[in-house]
């Protein structure tokens, strides 16, 4: 549901502007994404806006609707956030308009842990392969694709149970590991894994972790990452389109068996793909 939101404060330039603005939700949770949407008139030139110091890319369509997708980290402090949307129409002129969103706590559980040291602890020539490939995989994150590559609502990759365990903290042995930064899906090794929606692949290898991997930059900051693959199907640099088969089901790296981690990346905000799922996208 799209809620419209009054202006925290009255606009500093225009008091009027051609301009509807409303939100996927006035609170949101650790984790989740919020959707922001502009509708405008044929006056309306351009949107772009901020919110957690960063800035929030707006694309719109021949419709006059813009839109833009914000990540809330799951470390995100609950606390209520300023978004700053600036709309300018085509004679130059500006409206700065401010709102404000209510992160809340997310339960994300946690899970305790007891294994022989040997399955826990990494001897020193696997930690150094595992900081390679942490760095090799963290340089995605800076690709930026000045234009949303998606269309519409995003689909799941797989067909199967989707757990609920995005953010789970795990205590290993006493020790706090990373938490848990993505969905399992449930499927049989070599099931079809289709992409979430269109765009490019960016990344592919063989991790320690999390195996046979796969990563999509749909654009504006946007990716999804498909992890424990028994097979991958397409290349790097390869545009595929949403519901393309990309990779088969697996259980490379540290799998226990056969499922797909499905992970989602919003400029730079680890959130949880199951938030994706549930909003409905302009194309």
């Amino acid at each position: 549901m799209i809620v419209l939101l009054s202006l925290s404060h009255p606009p500093l330039l225009h008091a009027k502007s051609p301009a509807k603005v409303s939100f996927s939700s006035q609170s949101i949770k650790q984790g989740e994404v919020l959707l922001i949407n502009v509708k405008a008139s044929a006056a309306i030139r351009m949107v772009s806006g901020t919110m957690f110091n960063k800035p929030v890319h707006f694309y719109g369509n021949s419709k006059g609707n813009y839109t833009a997708l914000v990540g809330i980290d799951m470390d995100t402090k609950p606390d209520r956030y300023k978004v700053t949307l600036l709309i300018e129409d085509k004679e130059g002129k500006k409206t700065r308009k401010s709102y404000r969103i209510r992160v809340k706590p997310a339960n994300f559980g946690t899970q305790e842990l007891t294994l022989p040291a040997d399955k826990v602890t990494l001897d020193e020539e696997t930690l150094k392969k595992v900081e390679i490939e942490k760095e090799k995989i963290g340089k995605v994150w800076d690709i930026f694709t000045e234009d949303h590559l998606w269309d519409g609502n995003f689909i799941p990759p797989v067909a199967g149970e989707m757990s609920d365990d995005f953010g789970l903290r795990r205590i290993i042995n006493g020790e706090q590991k990373s938490p848990h930064t993505g969905v399992d899906v449930d499927a049989t090794e070599g099931a079809p894994v289709q992409a979430s929606n269109n765009g490019r692949v960016v990344f592919t290898d063989d991790q320690f972790f999390s195996g046979k991997t796969l990563v999509i930059d749909h654009g504006l900051g946007l990716f999804t990452m498909y992890f424990h693959l028994s097979e991958i199907l397409v290349t790097e640099t390869k545009i595929v389109e949403k519901g393309e088969l990309i990779a088969k089901v697996g259980k490379t790296g540290r799998a226990t068996g056969p499922h797909l981690h499905w992970g989602v990346r919003l400029n730079g905000a680890r959130v949880n793909p199951a938030s994706l799922l549930n909003l409905s996208i302009n194309k």
